[in-house]
């Protein structure tokens, strides 16, 4: 019984697969650890067979890809460039990513206000407190 994968593992995958950005980059846009993100990528099709037992050829990552090298789905054989397998076709034109909040980063204006907020704050409690 196979498991049809979530919305989530979707995304991961296209934005793997479809572009060169980095698994760091991607993993931080999606609020997930990398070992998360490479758990939900899936082995992409590499388009040919194996020569020994014929099974579908699979690329494990984008490295792979980018060498051209494939592995079999059934035996494991590992495919070399020239006699193996051709890399898939690259996207027709740039995928389109899911809005994905950026995270928040504090300036230096932000945490000096902050900090000011909290001063006049503390003087205030103290004149406050020093009247009773």
């Amino acid at each position: 019984m196979t498991v049809e994968p979530t919305e989530l593992a979707k995304v991961v995958n296209r934005m793997y697969w479809d572009s060169d950005e980095s698994v760091n980059r991607i993993a931080e846009r999606l609020d997930l650890s990398k070992g998360a993100l490479y758990g939900m990528i899936e082995p992409a099709p590499a388009g040919g067979t194996c020569p020994d037992c014929g099974s579908s050829l699979n690329l494990g990552n984008r490295t792979a890809r980018d060498r051209g090298l494939a592995e079999c789905a059934a035996c494991s054989l590992v495919g070399e460039p020239t006699d193996r397998v051709s890399s898939p076709a690259p996207a027709a034109h740039p995928p389109e990513w899911p809005a994905v909040r950026e995270p928040r980063r504090w300036s230096g204006r932000t945490l000096a206000g902050s900090l000011l907020l909290g001063v006049v704050a503390g003087v205030l409690i103290a004149g406050l407190l020093r009247r009773r």
